[in-house]
């Protein structure tokens, strides 16, 4: 995920927006803590000044907040298309980009005359959704005053547990989008689900390549014909010659932890490492979000596929306008998947389906 941090912040100019919005947001958080710290100490009202949340918290929520991201659920892959995510205005609810035809009729003749056609470049215009996802959690004053005396920051713990819920589910959308999200035409897609990725049929329909690659009784070189036959011949429909990223189930991958040498003649070596030797394959990770015998990829260049990020993940608190009042927090990012094709519909993202 996009979060935070020193060299985001320097490096980006809408983060470095979004960070000062955050921060204010912050201070003035503080500012109606302290007053309300301020007037009960002078009425006599309510002294708890130890409700007051200290400024240091939110070093430690941010830290926390890298920390989670950098886990399990779903950053096998999600590592690899934030390093081509674009930031966008949070006003952009649908980020719109344009597509050209390709133009121009080469005509021969001795003549050199002007072509009966005249050519010209022709345009479509695409939309991505950038949803927001958002979470939150709180806790009476009282309660987090308890906690604090035992040593003990719930806080903390409801904000790890919170941030790893947004992530995981940033994850699920970049796989599989959410369509009950529109927007004036646009739809929530992800990978599997978008209409310029490609699918690859694994089953033994018409046409399918009718191979179970998690299967161990699957050969080695019925591996092997599978990725040299169907998997290129895919790519070549699509007029792709760059290395692709794949990503695939750990059932696939136990599968290929065997030897080659348990295949026909000797070879030594994985299956995994044979298959690396593809020159269409520039990496293997494997993913618990999917099983069985799933597969998905891309090329990892942002020209075929990009998130759209309209805010970091961030955590803000609530102002609170009693000093009595809970601590709630929000934790929240704005997060859209464009997946790119071409005027012929020829992309770089695909997976696996099996229809038998």
């Amino acid at each position: 995920m996009r979060y935070f941090d020193e060299q985001l912040v320097a490096n980006s100019r809408p983060h470095a927006q979004w960070w000062a919005e955050v921060s204010t947001q912050r201070e003035s958080f503080h500012v109606v803590e302290n007053s309300m710290a301020e007037l009960a100490s002078g009425t006599g009202l309510v002294t708890n000044t130890a409700a007051i949340l200290p400024r240091d918290a939110w070093l430690e929520m941010d830290d926390i907040t890298r920390r989670v991201m950098r886990d399990d659920e779903g950053q096998a892959y999600m590592a690899d298309l934030m390093a081509l995510a674009r930031p966008v205005h949070i006003g952009k609810i649908a980020f719109g980009y344009r597509v050209s035809s390709d133009a121009g009729t080469v005509r021969r003749s001795l003549s050199g005359q002007v072509p009966e056609v005249m050519g010209k470049t022709e345009y479509d215009y695409r939309r991505t959704l950038v949803p927001i996802f958002n979470t939150g959690y709180g806790r009476s004053w009282r309660e987090w005053n308890t906690f604090q005396s035992e040593n003990f920051d719930a806080l903390s713990d409801d904000q790890e547990n919170h941030t790893a819920a947004i992530r995981e589910d940033m994850a699920d959308y970049a796989l599989d989008g959410d369509t009950s999200i529109t927007f004036e035409g646009a739809v929530g897609y992800g990978i599997r689900n978008h209409p310029a990725s490609k699918s690859i049929n694994l089953g033994s329909a018409a046409g399918g390549a009718n191979i179970d690659l998690a299967d161990p009784t699957t050969t080695a070189d019925e591996i092997d014909e599978f990725f040299t036959g169907p998997f290129g011949a895919m790519l070549d429909a699509n007029l792709i010659t760059s290395p692709v990223n794949l990503y695939i189930s750990p059932e696939i991958a136990r599968n290929w932890d065997r030897q080659y040498s348990g295949s026909a003649g000797f070879k030594g070596g994985r299956i995994m490492d044979f298959v690396l030797t593809n020159r269409r394959i520039n990496k293997i990770v494997v993913t618990w979000k999917l099983s069985g015998n799933e597969f998905f990829g891309f090329v990892p260049n942002a020209n075929f596929i990009r998130p759209l990020i309209g805010m970091a993940v961030n955590t803000t608190a609530m102002v609170r306008t009693n000093p009595v009042d809970d601590y709630n927090f929000l934790v929240m990012g704005a997060m859209g998947l464009d997946i790119r094709s071409d005027w012929n519909g020829k992309s770089g993202v695909f997976y696996s389906v099996v229809v038998n």
